[in-house]
């Protein structure tokens, strides 16, 4: 396995993609590509270790406006030194429902073939939201030092959007697929932290720990296979708007050293008064902070 983990005291899912060998040999940079799972709990050291020794400068948010709402933001959020990128991969036409966006597409998804139905379901990211798809690449590309992807948990969407950029950029399909199956090791403790990010008294405990919310590394295989390996995501890609030039700045972005670490020019073309709250077009979530709304077992969308 190529990644390795960043262990912070508020995020259990982390993780630097840094050598994860591309096509034609290249590979990408230490700390560059970084996933995880929700930055709530992120400590006053976390923060300082983010951006001042990994350099983080970019954080992209693929969580929904229902989660923000009732989870709340993450104490980069309102950081000067770090850019926020909202864009959830859910169609939100009611943000302020009681439904999760989620609920329907995922209650559909059958244990018989649940490999299957799972990495459809994680085609149909792409296919609801292209648009912010390829806004989030393009912000990684275009980052001048670490960008951090994260949603609640860390795996599916998470595990998509690195999934189809690692493919475009003809990694080893294996090393994607460990990369995702990687999730696993720490479902469980990632499931009780989400439910301590959940209002006061709601019964979210566990309530995720169980075989249905694994990464068997099957998941990400028939995914990829979905895609159409590297070519195919290049297609998809292709066919809303991602271009030569896109692709060129990605792979040349990942792979070239940064030297933003301890450094606050990166987030220096910030317009003033925007909070760093950059909105990606297409399924955004509100960016305004609201106390955060009583919760049940089906608030979280891993």
């Amino acid at each position: 396995m190529a990644f390795s983990w960043i262990e912070l005291d508020g995020v259990l899912n982390m993780r630097d993609l840094a050598g994860t060998r591309l096509a034609g040999g290249d590979r990408i940079a230490p700390h560059r590509l970084v996933r995880s799972d929700n930055l709530n709990f992120l400590t006053d050291h976390d923060v300082a270790v983010l951006i001042e020794q990994i350099g983080v400068v970019d954080v992209v948010d693929l969580r929904s406006c229902y989660e923000c709402q009732r989870i709340g933001v993450s104490p980069l959020e309102d950081d000067p030194r770090v850019r926020m990128h909202h864009g959830s991969l859910y169609p939100e036409t009611d943000p302020s429902s009681d439904v999760p966006p989620w609920k329907a597409s995922v209650d559909a998804i059958g244990s018989a073939n649940r490999n299957d139905e799972l990495a459809q379901h994680y085609l149909n990211y792409l296919r609801w939201s292209p648009e912010v798809v390829v806004g989030h690449l393009r912000v990684i590309a275009s980052s001048p030092g670490a960008t951090v992807v994260h949603c609640a948990a860390g795996k599916d969407r998470t595990g998509t959007i690195i999934g189809l950029l690692l493919c475009a950029l003809g990694a080893d399909e294996q090393d994607i697929i460990d990369d995702y199956a990687a999730s696993g090791q720490r479902l469980s403790q990632i499931v009780a932290r989400l439910g301590e990010a959940a209002s006061a008294g709601a019964a979210t405990h566990g309530a995720y720990d169980t075989p249905d919310q694994s990464t068997p590394p099957e998941v990400m295989a028939r995914f990829l296979e979905l895609l159409g390996g590297q070519q195919g995501a290049l297609d998809l890609l292709g066919s809303h708007g991602w271009t030569a030039a896109d692709h060129e700045q990605l792979r040349r972005t990942l792979t070239s050293p940064h030297t933003t670490v301890g450094s606050r020019d990166g987030a220096s073309a910030r317009h003033p008064g925007d909070g760093g709250r950059v909105p990606i077009a297409g399924n955004v979530p509100t960016t305004g902070q609201q106390p955060p709304a009583e919760s049940t077992t089906q608030d979280h969308e891993l």
